[in-house]
């Protein structure tokens, strides 16, 4: 048993998505490298600290706190027994926010109870390109391409913003 549970271990770990699974308390019983690398919190920091300890912080456009809330999808998914996506963005260990794509399924036991969800996320490279394009849009909007020299929509905004 062992050596199939290490194999497991293994497969999981050599995806790039982030895997985890919690269990029906919302504590955090797996966490594999691409959930590492992601973000950026090693599986000692996570492993064993509850979904609303809010060590990844998930929250939805507006900043809402989802797991604090009671608005966090893989609750609901253990609740309902059924499985969602959602885009939102987790708290990196370095401090800034990561867009990402999270997709929950409800894990069963043999007897078909609900014992937990495992959730696979992936950063959303979408939403990198929008942010990158309104950046780009912003800057040709403000700058003189010539003389780099803000014009004066720019010193409008920054006068009225004083």
């Amino acid at each position: 048993m062992a050596a199939e549970e290490d194999f497991y271990k293994k497969l999981l770990d050599g995806i790039s998505d982030g895997v985890y699974f919690m269990d029906r308390d919302r504590i955090i019983r797996y966490w594999n490298r691409g959930a590492e690398r992601i973000t950026g919190f090693n599986s000692d920091e996570v492993i064993g600290t509850a979904c609303r300890d809010n060590v990844l912080m998930h929250v939805d456009d507006m900043g809402t706190k989802l797991c604090l809330e009671e608005l966090c999808p893989a609750v609901e998914t253990i609740m309902e027994g059924r499985e969602r996506e959602a885009e939102v963005y987790l708290h990196h260990k370095e401090g800034h926010r990561v867009p990402v794509v999270v997709r929950i399924s409800p894990i069963r036991d043999d007897s078909g109870n609900i014992t937990g969800a495992v959730e696979v996320f992936s950063e959303n490279r979408r939403v990198h390109e929008l942010i990158y394009r309104v950046k780009e849009l912003e800057k040709l909007a403000l700058i003189d391409p010539l003389t780099r020299i803000g014009n004066r929509r720019y010193a409008q905004i920054h006068l009225e913003n004083g």
